[in-house]
């Protein structure tokens, strides 16, 4: 007679993570993984995918800053005796801007964003925006004009109109706006990510 395997059930939630610095707890997704490099700098594991013994951290600055001025912190969660964190913050941040310049790029190829001002306009109207990303040159008289009196959060991007309209494969851009899909939800919350760490 065959026995049932003794296994927990499912409880439905994923593994859960803890900030050295703040003691925060959430998923992977939600926070920051950090490791030690060759070298003995800490290096930014953005998408959690590198083995090794890591620590994590909240997605804001005050928190990066933290850890980064305060080595000893990180010492300890990782188990070293030495490493380098001079950095760290500019490390994070570049690799949060390489992520949301991904997103938005593959958001644009799957049909998830609204480009060029009329067509930004309708969605919004039409309810279907969850979000404004907004090229760093732009109007506030245009940004004003595509959110109309719709409560929508609106994410300044680092980069220009031209290059805005660079990543999505179009013409110089000012604004776009993000229909609801997997893809700009995922990328929402890297350009929200983005607003905690300036």
């Amino acid at each position: 007679m065959r026995t049932k395997s003794k296994r927990p059930p499912p409880t439905g939630e994923g593994p859960i993570r803890t900030c050295v610095v703040t003691r925060e707890s959430g998923p992977p997704e939600a926070l920051v993984r950090v490791l030690l490099g060759p070298d003995g700098t800490v290096e930014v594991d953005y998408g959690a995918r590198l083995g090794g013994r890591g620590a994590w951290l909240a997605p804001r600055r005050d928190v990066i800053a933290t850890a980064e001025a305060k080595p000893a912190i990180l010492l300890r969660a990782l188990q070293v005796e030495s490493c380098k964190t001079a950095g760290l913050l500019d490390r994070v941040r570049a690799a949060n801007e390489r992520t949301a310049g991904e997103l938005l790029s593959l958001s644009a190829r799957s049909g998830a964003l609204a480009s060029g001002g009329e067509q930004v306009i309708g969605a919004v109207r039409a309810g279907d925006i969850i979000g404004l990303a907004v090229a760093s040159d732009a109007s506030p008289t245009s940004v004003d004009a595509a959110r109309g009196d719709r409560e929508i959060p609106v994410w300044t991007l680092p980069w220009d109109r031209e290059a805005l309209g660079r990543k999505i494969g179009k013409g110089p851009r000012a604004i776009v706006g993000l229909r609801s899909a997997a893809v700009t939800r995922a990328l929402a919350e890297q350009l929200r990510r983005m607003q905690a760490l300036r």
